[in-house]
């Protein structure tokens, strides 16, 4: 099976009208980093503010509240139960009984419903997370080897395939691509590492970080 992609030399895009309020969004953020890192540490609200509650959605979230006490909190003049929901990048839907047992887990102790919800995006998401523990969730599928990198917001999300790996060297060789594809459509900036994983950043110049599928 070959492990090249169709390469298209010197590719010109045309935008023509008004440019998308995304697409000012990822180009004033700082390779997808904003200001998340300010806003986690902001202990005044549970939410995600300005810019931030878009761009958080590159790195798999969704910023929610609690809608069956949003009515009574705003009586007693209280923000809404911010919470996050996470989809996980699950290329083909694969995962292992040690990852499944890990998420199981974190579900269980994070979650506001300790569960798991299973998607129609052949992958599997968290609901009802709490902002300090948003680092630890993204730390929790790093320990297991997963990650929820641009599964949200105006990016591909997940890649979804038809197969079973040990059914056949044919679903096999359809799972393989299927990771191929969604790594290869993957963001080149290491915001998500360095936010949730801390990693330390390693200081470029904008003409070294280049971002040939995202712009």
């Amino acid at each position: 099976m070959s492990n090249n992609f169709i390469k298209v030399e010197n590719p010109v895009l045309i935008v023509e009208g008004k440019q998308a309020d995304n697409e000012r969004l990822k180009a004033e953020s700082d390779h997808l980093r904003g200001t998340i890192v300010e806003d986690l540490q902001d202990r005044m609200t549970g939410g995600f503010t300005s810019d931030n509650f878009q761009l958080i959605r590159t790195h798999g979230m969704y910023q929610q509240d609690d809608r069956d006490i949003r009515a009574e909190r705003q009586k007693q003049k209280l923000e809404p139960l911010h919470n996050v929901m996470l989809r996980a990048r699950l290329p083909g839907g694969v995962i292992t009984p040690t990852q499944w047992l890990g998420i199981d887990k974190f579900a269980d102790d994070y979650t506001s419903y300790g569960s798991i919800r299973l998607t129609t995006r052949q992958t599997f998401q968290f609901h009802g997370v709490l902002k300090p523990d948003i680092k630890l969730m993204h730390q929790t599928l790093d320990s297991i080897g997963l990650d929820s990198i641009a599964t949200a917001g105006d990016v591909n999300r997940n890649v979804l395939c038809t197969s079973n790996p040990v059914e056949s060297e044919l679903h096999q060789e359809a799972y393989q691509w299927a990771v191929k594809i969604s790594e290869h459509l993957l963001p080149k900036t290491r915001a998500y590492a360095e936010i949730w994983l801390d990693e330390e950043r390693v200081e470029t110049t904008e003409d070294e970080v280049v971002e040939p599928i995202l712009g």
